[in-house]
């Protein structure tokens, strides 16, 4: 892997293509470090950036396991997103505790067993939040997740351009393959983060991105504590305001953006569990950029030394995203070696071992 040389001695322009999570972060993390960046969107809003919850949660509750590297990731988003909410000069990072309520006995008993493994002990709280009977129906109990916390994604987006904007290092145009191949012919670098959009054209081909389509409703909860974060099989995070964003849907191979009555499940779901009166603000839907294995692809192109990509974080991008930046700038600067489990070459051998 060429590496880009130090911030004093690098002339070349780096070159990132989406201003969504994976863009915004590896952008800044890089102007931060001193580096010559310029940011390129298309200016679309169907991107999962833009509807996504936003939310991070270190468990995974189909088994009650600590989520992959989750001792990795939790550290590194709470170092990097105050850093970037202080160099943004805006607030967006929002450490929460997040009740888990049991959908049956099953999940109750395993939550006992689990909770006090040295796996899960560091994010998991044996108290009980007592005044969670008074706004949740939980005939099974609930759990406490500790690490967890959401990140408000619009307001992230839109704070990161204004900045890039400020310091002219924002263009909103449609950037091409013609064009890729004049930059990295002058000598920049160029790095791929345009999640779901088709990358085929633009040298991944063999990197199987597929839209994964999620729904997210905006909901008026009167009464509801805002203290934590819920997830009983949909989620319920605080806004302020007696406001709360709701979800979430999956739906892969979807061919449209558009809301639809795929959310009434979420609907549904909120009538019983919450005790509260409910209203619908608002419902938006987009896809997620997520890959066969649910990894992300990371890594540089065979053929074009100084072209990237850095894209595929799926739903746990806001989980993902700051652990992999930092991993791949140290890739770029250092010389370290980047881990195999995203290196986006894995396709490839996984095609010819298949053959």
């Amino acid at each position: 892997m060429e590496q880009i040389q130090l911030p004093n001695q690098e002339s070349a322009t780096i070159r990132i293509i989406g201003q969504g999570l994976a863009g915004s972060v590896l952008a800044l993390l890089l102007i931060n470090r001193g580096f010559k960046v310029h940011v390129y969107d298309n200016g679309y809003r169907t991107s999962s950036s833009i509807i996504a919850a936003g939310m991070w949660n270190p468990l995974s509750f189909v088994n009650l396991k600590r989520s992959w590297l989750a001792h990795e990731l939790v550290p590194a988003l709470e170092k990097t997103y105050p850093l970037l909410e202080s160099m943004l000069g805006a607030t967006f990072f929002h450490p929460q505790q997040l009740l888990r309520i049991f959908p049956d006995a099953g999940a109750a008993n395993l939550w006992e067993e689990k909770c006090g493994h040295p796996e899960t002990l560091s994010f998991t709280d044996q108290i009980s939040l007592a005044d969670s009977e008074l706004h949740y129906r939980q005939p099974f109990g609930h759990g406490v997740v500790k690490g967890a916390g959401w990140l408000d994604l619009p307001q992230f987006l839109q704070a990161s351009l204004n900045y890039l904007v400020g310091i002219n290092s924002y263009t909103q145009t449609e950037v091409d393959s013609n064009q890729m191949l004049n930059w990295l012919e002058a000598g920049d670098w160029v790095f791929q983060c345009t999640g779901w959009k088709p990358m085929a054209e633009s040298f991944w081909s063999g990197v199987p991105i597929h839209t994964n389509k999620g729904q997210v409703l905006t909901m008026r909860i009167e009464g509801l504590s805002e203290a934590y974060m819920c997830n009983f099989g949909k989620f319920v995070i605080p806004l302020g305001n007696s406001m709360f964003r709701v979800g979430s849907t999956y739906e892969l191979g979807a061919l449209d953006s558009l809301p639809s009555s795929v959310a009434d499940d979420i609907v549904d779901d909120v009538g019983r569990c919450v005790k509260h009166m409910y209203s619908v603000v608002d419902h938006r839907a987009g896809f997620r950029p997520t890959t066969i294995d649910r990894q992300p692809a990371i890594g540089m192109h065979d053929q074009h030394s100084r072209l990237g990509i850095f894209n595929g974080f799926g739903s746990r991008g806001v989980m993902l995203v700051p652990f992999f930046a930092n991993h791949f700038i140290e890739c770029l600067t250092l010389g370290k070696p980047l881990m195999k489990e995203v290196d986006w070459r894995r396709f490839e051998q996984r095609r010819l071992k298949s053959q």
